[in-house]
């Protein structure tokens, strides 16, 4: 039995005032995301998802690349 262990990471972006978009999945706690616009504030978001499904996003992060 995995006791509810993480599969994999969902990665979501967004800008301002549009719904949050998955960016990407990954198996590791570190990422690098790839094709965002430049020049644009987007807010980014990280939740976990095991077997029983995604559990709550982390703290909103925001940035201009």
């Amino acid at each position: 039995m995995d006791k509810g262990r993480v599969a994999a990471y969902t990665i979501q972006c967004k800008r301002a005032g549009t719904p949050w978009e998955d960016v990407a999945t990954c198996t590791d706690t570190q990422h690098t995301v790839q094709n965002q616009p430049r020049g644009v504030e987007l807010e980014y978001r990280v939740y976990a998802v095991n077997k029983a499904g995604g559990g709550p996003s982390g703290g909103v992060v925001t940035a201009v690349l």
